[in-house]
């Protein structure tokens, strides 16, 4: 009996390599630029950085956020996968344990890592975005002032100029003719063939009036 359980002892020892000397549970390391920035784990832990958790190495993924008062929270995702490190040993299992060995690890999540791992983060403080949104939003109000400018006003110069010669008044119920601004008389001026705005002359003082 003690010679067939002495011979049971490697294959027991060797059948879970990569579980015994990488273990199940990795630890994992937050960092932030700057620290003393709390964090948060999907799973539920809680911690300030520089922090370090203890999580399984086969398990579901989850999320870490890292936020400060005065910075814009950042949010990493953490995942299991198969490491180079856990291929060697899990390697070595399969010469020392064999397919029993191999079960055991790929059970037991030994040959996995989590990545990333450290999880590093720089955050940005609120105040840089916060003016960077002033700034853009003071170059859209700057090009819509300029696009809603009024044109300017035609010069004094222009407006006494138009107003240089006075306008005729019409003679009701005679299209045509008007009232010459500049004969007291009220005779009609036959303006017919004249358009708005033209300039004619008054034939009794040969002064300019403007057509209504």
């Amino acid at each position: 009996m003690r010679t067939s359980y002495l011979l049971s002892l490697p294959l027991f020892l060797f059948t879970s390599c990569a579980t015994i000397t990488r273990g199940v549970h990795e630890k994992l390391s937050v960092l932030s630029e700057p620290s003393g920035a709390n964090v948060m784990l999907s799973s539920g832990e809680k911690g300030v950085t520089p922090a370090k958790f203890v999580k399984s190495r086969r398990g579901d993924s989850f999320t870490v956020t890292v936020s400060k008062p005065g910075y814009i929270p950042q949010s990493v995702k953490v995942e299991s996968e198969a490491s180079a490190t856990g291929g060697a040993a899990m390697a070595g299992n399969a010469v020392l344990g064999g397919l029993v060995g191999i079960g055991v690890d790929a059970a037991s999540g030994a040959y996995n890592s989590l990545y990333p791992n450290p999880v590093s983060v720089h955050l940005v403080p609120r105040g840089k975005s916060a003016a960077a949104e002033e700034n853009s939003a003071e170059r859209v109000s700057r090009k819509e002032t300029a696009q809603t400018k009024p044109k300017p006003s035609p010069s004094p110069r222009a407006s006494s100029t138009k107003l240089e010669f006075p306008i005729a008044k019409s003679v009701p119920g005679k299209p045509g003719y008007v009232f010459s601004p500049f004969d007291t008389s009220g005779r009609y001026v036959d303006v017919s063939g004249y358009t708005s705005g033209s300039k004619v002359k008054d034939p009794w003082t040969d002064k300019i009036f403007i057509v209504p």
